[in-house]
């Protein structure tokens, strides 16, 4: 067995989809281990995978491991994991706010921490990764590949990887929030709220795009949009005047606080 996913939540289906569309594993090479019988059946149906209830089946079968549960309930997973000992085995955790050191108890284990977000589930994740020092190369070229497989990676130090977790982590939730005032705001001046919303998730998009795919500065990309006199100008000088950027980098500052609390088990 190469991989066994400890959770079979939302991130974990979108991260076998996406080992599977990109055929870095094939489905007889994945075992899901789970507490609901219910998803369990959803994703054997689905994917014809393995699955089992038991985790430490799965924890002794697999040569890699991702361990995809709740923070709450990572304690319980860990223990397991001790239990069966297998230093060889590689360990993928996607657990939020859960550092090496609370998994790799007797530094004898090899782990490799990560924060994807949601946009995996469309296979557009952003994800940073980190390593312990007994994770080899070959070991960090197969979590390249399967991160990739659901998005675009970075390699970070574990000390930034709350900061991630501030921006890119939690980085979904409040550029829907954003969209969402746009939709709003659009409906204030006369559009419908499908109108308002099909040009709002457009504009989204496309400009991610355009900043991603051109490499060109974003202060260029600005000025390429603003028109001395014109309508980008006179917006611009309403936001940019305003306190919007300290109330975002304010927003991201607390998730990164609050991420260092989970860390310390607050």
């Amino acid at each position: 067995m190469k991989l066994a996913l400890i959770g079979g939540g939302n991130m974990a289906a979108a991260i076998l989809q996406g080992v599977l569309n990109s055929k870095l594993l094939t489905a007889a090479e994945i075992m899901v281990a789970d507490v609901s019988a219910d998803r369990l059946k959803y994703l054997a149906e689905k994917y014809k995978i393995q699955t089992t209830s038991n985790n430490v089946q799965a924890l002794r079968a697999a040569e890699n491991v991702l361990l995809a549960v709740k923070p709450q309930a990572s304690a319980g997973v860990i223990d397991e994991l001790q239990a069966v000992g297998r230093t060889e085995q590689l360990i993928i955790t996607i657990a939020a706010g859960v550092p090496i050191s609370r998994i790799d108890v007797k530094q004898n284990l090899k782990v490799a921490r990560v924060m994807p977000n949601t946009p995996a589930l469309v296979g557009q994740a952003a994800s940073a990764v980190c390593f312990n020092e007994r994770v080899s190369a070959a070991d960090k070229e197969f979590v390249r590949k399967l991160l990739c497989s659901i998005g675009v990676m970075v390699e970070v130090a574990e000390k930034d990887l709350n900061a991630v977790t501030g921006l890119s982590g939690s980085g979904p939730a409040f550029v829907f929030r954003l969209m969402d005032y746009f939709i709003q705001a659009g409906v204030q001046l006369g559009l419908s709220a499908d109108q308002a919303r099909t040009l709002t998730y457009q504009t989204f998009l496309g400009s991610a795009l355009l900043a991603g795919e051109s490499g060109r500065p974003l202060e260029e990309l600005i000025a390429q949009v603003t028109s001395p006199g014109g309508t980008t100008q006179a917006g611009r000088e309403i936001l940019e005047n305003s306190a919007a950027g300290q109330i975002l980098t304010d927003t991201l500052v607390r998730a990164k606080e609050r991420a260092d609390e989970l860390a310390k088990g607050k």
